[in-house]
């Protein structure tokens, strides 16, 4: 069955076909400006996305890093005569260099007990505050000799 005509149905044909005459497709350049400038917004978000990620993990894993960094302790030990190179700090107490009783040395993990408290490392011997340092035992097998590090000392 046909439909009888309706006029607003009419109207709205004559419409279509009077946009379809004026209408006319937009110029490439336009057109290539605009992929232009989603590529260019679409690129400074992942680089923004990817900057924040890396920012974020790094934060992340300073501060579940255990403990706090502790100074290096010198390669060589300094002979009882020189004085060592750079900063001198306060001799440290006798209770925050000895192992507790019952320990032969520091902690075996990191963060526990003697990790950041100035402890000497295995090896060593914490320094007495009453006599001066002694050098450090040669291992056997390094050659016993005198440390060659290139500098002289006399």
């Amino acid at each position: 069955m046909p439909e009888p005509q309706d006029p607003l149905r009419s109207l709205f044909q004559q419409a279509a076909d009077e946009g379809r005459a004026r209408a006319v497709p937009a110029p490439v350049e336009r057109i290539a400006e605009r992929g232009r400038r989603v590529h260019r917004r679409r690129v400074a978000g992942i680089a923004a996305g990817a900057f924040l990620l890396l920012a974020g993990g790094g934060a992340a894993a300073v501060t579940l890093l255990p403990g706090q960094k502790t100074s290096v302790v010198p390669a060589v030990t300094p002979s009882p005569g020189e004085s060592p190179p750079g900063p001198t700090s306060p001799p440290p107490t006798p209770s925050s260099t000895l192992p507790a009783p019952g320990t032969t040395g520091p902690s075996a993990t990191p963060g526990g007990p003697g990790a950041a408290t100035g402890t000497a490392p295995e090896g060593t011997t914490a320094p007495s505050t009453s006599e001066p340092p002694s050098a450090p035992a040669t291992p056997t097998g390094t050659g016993g000799g005198p440390p060659t590090d290139g500098s002289t000392h006399g």
